[in-house]
């Protein structure tokens, strides 16, 4: 099925609210929504994110991964584009939006539609956790097709005055989430604070109430948060036309699914809930985003560790920056090690006197001399500081011996 295709509202799909899940086994996450028919009575799935790596969307929509990809900020431009195309306006008129209902016919409806899909599939498509979006347009450019010339009714309204909300929010939510994240994963990682995420986070959130400044995951670290990931749960597990759970029974149920959170479902009503979501899963796995020294792109690691490059594939190497740039200090390691600035002297000697012609290029000298390099070069790594001196003097007089 082609999500975008124009007709699609013309069908009687009904898209159900998107669902993120993360697997921990798998360390997957998905995005997708399924959709009933209500012709053949039959459903199906639609996926945005098919099985990325988990904190994949949460990096991707904060602009925490390439730095020259299209910002998440021009798609919401974009969106805001597409709503006077459906009679919506940031902020919500209700008057001007019934009109908009009145006067369009089908054909109005169904030309409007043919402009709003290529820019939907170009946002979401390019920034996946936007698609959560995807139900909520699909179910008011539907209903306004369904009920063209007439006013909107309750529940049309209420989805558009949705809509105008969501997507009039989207950039205050994401330089809110990014300034969130800047002072408690990126500056704390940049100053070398060896504290956990978790812990960094509770510490601005108790920052935060003492200078009363604005704190975007409060919500995340209160106690009732944690809560909520588990309760609705073991609700829907209980039969309301049967007898109460006994305390014992409720009580296990409980702790299985506080200890086995390793598959999560989150249905996504608002940026907001994703931005949250997803900051709270950095924060339990305790990772920092650092900048790639090599390309400048963001990547995610543990607090306690000092990589500074990213596993992206340097340029047009087939290696990754880490690899590249551990390559690249060796290199420049062994090119200032003083066992190597001596071969280095004697190769260059050696060679100039083949090129005279006053040994013959086959001379066992060359393969002699590297040999000598790789065990002095082993010797004086495996000698103590103090005594490295020693071991470089003898190399030069053996390197001499050898030459002559």
């Amino acid at each position: 099925m082609n999500l975008y295709s124009p007709n699609i509202i013309k069908n009687d799909f009904h898209f159900n609210v998107a669902t993120y899940s993360i697997n921990r086994h798998t360390h997957e996450e998905t995005l997708s929504t399924i959709y009933d028919d209500e012709n053949t009575h039959k459903s199906g799935t639609a996926s945005f994110i098919k099985k990325a790596a988990i904190h994949t969307g949460i990096m991707e929509i904060l602009d925490y991964d390439m730095p020259e990809k299209e910002s998440a900020v021009v798609a919401f431009q974009k969106l805001k584009s597409v709503l006077p195309l459906l009679g919506i306006n940031c902020t919500f008129d209700e008057e001007a939006f019934n009109v908009y209902c009145c006067e369009h016919t089908l054909k109005d409806i169904e030309a409007s539609t043919e402009q709003i899909m290529p820019i939907l599939q170009s946002c979401f498509e390019k920034h996946p956790a936007l698609s959560y979006l995807y139900p909520l347009f699909h179910m008011v450019m539907r209903t306004c097709y369904q009920q063209s010339g007439k006013p909107a009714d309750t529940e049309l309204l209420q989805a558009a005055k949705l809509l105008s909300k969501e997507v009039g929010s989207l950039e205050t939510l994401y330089t809110q989430a990014r300034d969130y994240l800047d002072a408690v994963i990126i500056a704390p990682s940049k100053q070398d604070v060896q504290l956990p995420s978790s812990t960094i986070a509770e510490i601005y959130h108790s920052y935060c109430l003492y200078a009363s400044k604005q704190d975007f995951q409060s919500d995340a670290l209160s106690a009732m948060e944690v809560k909520e990931t588990f309760l609705p749960d073991i609700h829907t597990h209980t039969d309301t036309h049967s007898n109460t759970q006994d305390w014992i029974e409720y009580l296990n149920h409980a702790s299985n699914l506080i200890t086995d959170n390793a598959i999560g479902k989150y249905p996504i009503t608002s940026f907001k809930q994703f931005l949250c979501i997803g900051i709270r899963l950095l924060l339990e796995d305790e990772l920092v985003i650092k900048k790639c020294r090599l390309c400048n792109g963001y990547f995610r690691v543990k607090y306690t560790s000092n990589q500074e490059y990213c596993t992206r594939i340097y340029r047009d190497t087939s290696t990754t920056c880490n690899e590249y740039a551990s390559r690249k200090s060796y290199k420049e390691k062994l090119f200032s090690h003083p066992i190597h600035t001596e071969f280095t002297k004697s190769y260059n000697r050696l060679y100039a006197r083949i090129r005279r012609g006053k040994l013959p290029a086959d001379t066992p000298l060359m393969d002699q001399l590297k040999a000598l390099h790789d065990e002095y070069t082993e010797k004086y790594e495996n000698t103590h500081q103090k005594d490295r001196e020693a071991i470089w003097k003898e190399y030069i007089e053996r390197n001499k011996e050898l030459l002559n």
